[in-house]
This record gives C-alpha cells, sequence and structure tokens, in this order.
C-alpha cells in the first residue's frame, strides 16, 4: 500500500499505536488515533501528537469513526470483538496490527518467536548470539519497542521479534524468515473468547511461510507438535525428551544440534538460567541460530554469557539464608508452575495479581508438590486462595506486594526460598509487570535482617 493521502484509523494510544501513527504521518498519512481511556496522560500525548499534525480522540468509540477510512491499525490490547474492528470487516477495510504495518515496509529478514512462555528470554539470548556472532541484529516486537520503529532498517541487518497472539491475530501478509513456536497453554482468556481461538491465533505465525523459510517448534509440547503437519516452512523440532530428524536434542548432558550435520552446542552445567523450562528457550535459540547460519563455537559463547531477562526467576537478595527471587514476569499460571519447578529447596511462593480468565488449578497441583507456604495477594487472593485452602499448606494473605513480603519473611527458613512469581497480571495495583518486579525487589532489600520463624496452619 502507498500510504501517502491513505486515511488511516488507529485504535489504541500506548507505545505501538503512537509509534504506528508518527510512522504514517512520516509517510503523508491522514491519521485518526482514538482511544476509549480519557486521562490527563493520556491529554498531554495527544496534544503532542496533534501539533504533529495527528487528529486525537479520546473517550467512546463511535462507528462514524471509520467513515471514509482506507485502513484500519489495531493496537495489541484491543480485543477482537471490538466494535470498530467487527464494524471495520463488514466494511471490508482492512484491518492490521502494528507488527503487519511494519511487515510492509520492512526490507530486512524476520525472526519472529511466541509462545505463551518464554518469549523474551528466547529473543534476548537469539540477539546475544547475533551479537556474538558480529552479525547486525534489532530487537523488537512485544517485548518494549514497536517494530514499526525498526522499519527502515537495512536489509543486511536480522529484526529479531517477540510476538503475542495479540498481534499475530491481525496479520495479513506478515512472514518471518524464521519462526519459533515454544509453547501453548491458557492465557489471555480474558481477551480470546476461549483457549481453541487463543492456538489459532498463535498458530498465524506460520501463515505466510513457504518451503524456503524455517519453523522451529517445541515437539515436547502436544499442541505445538500437532501444528507441524499444517505447516509448509522447513521444519527443525527441540526436545529434551526424545531425538527427532532435523533438530535440537540433549544427550549424556549436552545440547547437540543436527540439522544439516551432527554438532555438540554445550553442556547443559554452561546455561545460566535455571529451569527445565530455560532449557527449551535455550534449544530454541539454538535453532535459530543454527538455520541462520552462526557457527556453534559463537552460539556456545553466547549461551555461557547470558544471565537471563529482568523479572524472570531473578535473584534479588538472600536474607538469612533465605534466597528471594524475582519472577514478576510470570503473569499467567503455567509460567508460575514452571518457575516452581526451578527450585530442589522449599519454596514460599507469593502469587497475585488479576487473573487473566486462567483456571489455577494446575498450580495448585504443583503448589501442593513443591511449596511449603502460599501468600496470595491482591485481586485475585481469594480466587488462588479458594483453589489451594484445602491443600494442608501454611496459606496468608495480604493486600499488598510489600505486605505479602513482609508474611513471606516470616514464613520462609534458612535454605529456603520465597519465590515472586504472580501467576497473573499486574494491572490491579500497577501499569506493568516490571515495576510490580521492581517493587518486590525494593521490598526485600529492606527486609530487616531479623530471625525468621518457621510455622504451621492457615491464616487468613
Amino acid at each position: 500500500m502507498v500510504f501517502k493521502d491513505k486515511k488511516v484509523l488507529i485504535i489504541g494510544m500506548a507505545k505501538s499505536g503512537i509509534a504506528a501513527a508518527k510512522k504514517l504521518r512520516e509517510l503523508s498519512a491522514d491519521i485518526t488515533l482514538v482511544d476509549r481511556a480519557d486521562k490527563p496522560d493520556l491529554r498531554k500525548q495527544a496534544a503532542d501528537l496533534e501539533d504533529a499534525g495527528i487528529c486525537i480522540r479520546l473517550g467512546p468509540h463511535t462507528l462514524s469513526d471509520l467513515d471514509g477510512k482506507d485502513l484500519l491499525i489495531v493496537s495489541p490490547g484491543v480485543p477482537s470483538g471490538n466494535n470498530l474492528i467487527t464494524e471495520a470487516k463488514k466494511r471490508k477495510i482492512p484491518v492490521w496490527s502494528e507488527i503487519e504495518l511494519a511487515y510492509q515496509l520492512i526490507k530486512a529478514p524476520i525472526v519472529g518467536i511466541t509462545g505463551t512462555n518464554g518469549k523474551t528470554t528466547t529473543t534476548m539470548l537469539v540477539g546475544e548470539i547475533f551479537d556474538c556472532a558480529g552479525r547486525k541484529n534489532v530487537v523488537a516486537g512485544n517485548i518494549g519497542s514497536p517494530l514499526i520503529g525498526f522499519s527502515d532498517v537495512d536489509k543486511y541487518s536480522t529484526l529479531i521479534v517477540e510476538l503475542s497472539s495479540f498481534q499475530l491475530d491481525n496479520i495479513v501478509d506478515f512472514r518471518p524468515r524464521v519462526s519459533v513456536l515454544l509453547n501453548i497453554t491458557e492465557d489471555h482468556l480474558d481477551w480470546h473468547p476461549d483457549f481453541t481461538d487463543y492456538v489459532r491465533a498463535k498458530s498465524r505465525l506460520f501463515l505466510n511461510q513457504t518451503k524456503e523459510d524455517f519453523a522451529i517448534l517445541n515437539f515436547d509440547d502436544p499442541l505445538v507438535k500437532q501444528l507441524a503437519g499444517s505447516i509448509k516452512a522447513k521444519l527443525v523440532s527441540f526436545s529434551k525428551q526424545s531425538r527427532e530428524e532435523k533438530g535440537i536434542y540433549v544427550d549424556n548432558g549436552k545440547i547437540i544440534a543436527d540439522i544439516d550435520k551432527k554438532q555438540e552446542i554445550c553442556s547443559l552445567d554452561e546455561l545460566n538460567i535455571v529451569g527445565e523450562h530455560n532449557l527449551e528457550n535455550t534449544m530454541a535459540a539454538v535453532a535459530v541460530a543454527l538455520v541462520s547460519g552462526i557457527a556453534a563455537d559463537k552460539i556456545r559463547e553466547a549461551i555461557r554469557k547470558f544471565k537471563g531477562v529482568a523479572h524472570r526467576i531473578e535473584y534479588v537478595a538472600s536474607v538469612n539464608g533465605v534466597e528471594y527471587y524475582n519472577d514478576s514476569k510470570a503473569t499467567n499460571p503455567d509460567a508460575a508452575v514452571r518457575a516452581l519447578r526451578s527450585f530442589n529447596v522449599p519454596v514460599v511462593l507469593m502469587a497475585g495479581g488479576r487473573n487473566k480468565g486462567n483456571s489455577f488449578r494446575n498450580l495448585a497441583a504443583e503448589i501442593e508438590k513443591r511449596a511449603k507456604a502460599v501468600v496470595v495477594f491482591g485481586e485475585a487472593a481469594d480466587e488462588i486462595y479458594s483453589y489451594i485452602k484445602d491443600i494442608g499448606l501454611d496459606v496468608s494473605k495480604a493486600r499488598t506486594v510489600e505486605e505479602g513480603v513482609k508474611k513471606a519473611h516470616s514464613l520462609a527458613c534458612s535454605g529456603d526460598v520465597v519465590l515472586f512469581s504472580p501467576a497473573c497480571a499486574s494491572f490491579d495495583q500497577f501499569s506493568s509487570y516490571s515495576e510490580r518486579g521492581h517493587t518486590f525487589r525494593d521490598v526485600v532489600m529492606n527486609v530487616e535482617n531479623s530471625t525468621n520463624c518457621c510455622r504451621t496452619g492457615n491464616e487468613q
């Protein structure tokens, strides 16, 4: 599409919506940006954008916003059932995500990485591997930097893009040279009408790939493996449990690659990120690097250097022999399950926040096996409590993270771990999981170095 003089409506005045508006304005499009929220901070941003020639309207959407429009751009947080999206499709107005808009302008090859959990870690590790190999790259997408901001990157760079189901829901031509699907478990069921729709959105990653491209799949995940038969790209699997043709596997404590040839990448002892899920993330990154032509020694060098990402099973401090870990990025129950499985010592789990329509049944089963005590907090505290109240563990309720840390501190003994892995979104009390994680860190650092006590029984 040539964007000069095109009339474009953008829904959502967050990072990606604003970035898309600015880029389209550079391309001489006629832009209207709408957002249902009408808050002081948005009004200030709106004034700056209007100075740049972008029309802003805050408050309830109206169908007349679509009148005369040639294109609708949807920000990631806008659900597919939004009335403007539904009406645009009726009027046959193209509906794109910001990712699709960026793709229409990009000349560089794309590595697209999605999955319920592990996206950020894998994306960051792939970027680290490219850096070690001296390969020009940009890390973007759901990780925090809108892809549209890098649409001018030259064709000799690689765009390494973290992708959410929201972003994939409204692609049209988007085609990564290399795609990665890490896992699929329940998440965002407050946005998707059901789990089937969530799986559909994730699988759109492969929609436009051809036999010239690569698709990297986790064959230990049954839902992911089921998709293999419908994918046109060249398949590369990774598995901790079995050895597949054309893939990455584990043998005798080592990561082995057998794609074009069999080669040892590294030993498991060389990984600095804990947990079986991070072994999966590492294997996926290895596969991306190899199909991108990066040598095994450079991959190993990057793996040995990589320390993980902030707010993902991140060590904070040790107080009286109790280790505190910040896993604020665990915004769904499956992520918290994976975090619990990373420790072989008694764990005091802190969980809570805003539920995204998910069940806590599997988390409760994992808590029963692995936790010595639980502190639930925030909006979902009562809901999580209802799943674990009869397990027989010490369960405490807290209103805030600050109060929760104090309760966890009193429940933990030397040799234990306090794991802050909320299993929920942060939006009941925080603007983001990172703000929540910083709060946890700050509170831990202020915990008095006092004698811990271990208690039994339930406390409400």
